[in-house]
């Protein structure tokens, strides 16, 4: 066998394997151990996981099914007939490895696209207004910093989220088995089937905080596509400049605590104190000085009340803050604002 034909065989290998597993998640009676085995299939090539979400992807645009009505069920057939059909991979396995991106997204589309076709595809872009979860379409919960902005894409056979920069996500994933969950920020891609996890998205890295269950994070790494499994209790952190994670226990409840409003600190830089309250308050905080970045700050900001903080910095520190028409504040030097413009 030559190299090319074992590459052959072994991308019709990767790509059956992704459509059984898509068949065995998608069963009423798939047990948490087969969940379980499918993360670690995930995690044991990085090629897995890009196999498995390419046959997803692929199906998505519902203009694929239109294309090829003979894929539908009748909607006027009766139940028997409408069965979700059971399908044998014997072919697939004897067949060329020409057609095995096609064979393969067959298998995928005859098994789970019909349910989600007829429902119709769901394309929103999520704006945060208010610090309160919104119910997506699976009925998973979704809670927005209060700039964040998110696009959900529910087409197809796909639960798919893009964080947009400089937001920060928490959702708690409705176990769906059939259909995994992914949250794109920038370069990584986090992937759950039934799960609660917050996402973080800043310049130059991505955080990820477990709260319940395992994911699957992946991502490009120093020389190839690399994956992390991640399980409730730990954060995990991935620079996109570096190409490089670093896995760590932490106190969820505290680490997410911007949830219920609170921000809390222990002598940390002013610098830090600011960006978070940027991201989750509605109000916008500008340093003038940048002297006074370089200050540290110890205690705890309520998100709803930025002002009482603003005024407990005052008593404490050398500085002034101004409102703005809009509620925007500035903070600057005592002497900068006092002087004459």
């Amino acid at each position: 066998m030559n190299d090319m034909t074992h590459a052959d065989t072994m991308t019709l290998t990767r790509y059956r394997e992704a459509a059984e597993w898509l068949l065995r998640l998608n069963e009423a009676d798939a047990s948490e151990a087969e969940i379980d085995q499918w993360l670690r299939w995930c995690q044991a090539d990085a090629e897995n996981l890009v196999a498995f979400e390419k046959l997803q992807q692929d199906w998505q645009d519902t203009a694929g099914f239109k294309s090829a009505p003979e894929l539908l069920p009748n909607p006027h057939a009766d139940a028997a007939h409408r069965r979700r059909p059971r399908l044998s991979f014997a072919a697939l396995r004897a067949s060329h490895a020409f057609p095995w991106a096609a064979a393969a997204c067959l298998v995928v589309a005859v098994a789970l696209g019909y349910q989600s076709f007829r429902s119709g595809p769901v394309h929103e872009v999520l704006v945060a207004t208010k610090q309160e979860p919104a119910t997506l379409p699976d009925g998973s919960s979704l809670l927005l910093s209060a700039k964040a902005v998110a696009d959900v894409d529910f087409s197809g056979v796909i639960r798919d989220i893009v964080l947009r920069p400089d937001g920060e996500a928490f959702i708690k994933v409705h176990h769906d088995k059939a259909r995994p969950f992914t949250v794109r920020a920038g370069a990584l891609t986090v992937t759950a089937v039934g799960t609660a996890f917050d996402v973080r998205r800043e310049a130059d890295r991505v955080t990820v905080t477990v709260e319940e269950g395992t994911i699957v994070a992946a991502a490009v790494g120093i020389k190839s596509p690399t994956q992390w499994r991640v399980g409730a209790g730990y954060q995990f952190t991935y620079s996109e400049d570096l190409r490089t994670a670093v896995v760590s226990r932490v106190d969820t409840v505290s680490a997410l605590r911007w949830r219920e409003g609170e921000l809390a600190y222990d002598d940390a830089p002013l610098a830090s104190v600011i960006a978070d309250i940027n991201r989750y308050s509605t109000v916008n905080v500008t340093v003038r000085d940048p002297k006074l970045l370089r200050l540290h700050f110890t205690g705890t900001v309520f998100v709803g009340s930025i002002d009482d903080w603003v005024n407990a910095l005052e008593a404490k520190y050398p500085l002034k803050a101004s409102l703005s028409s809009t509620g925007d504040i500035a903070i600057d030097s005592p002497v900068a604002v006092g002087a004459a413009p």
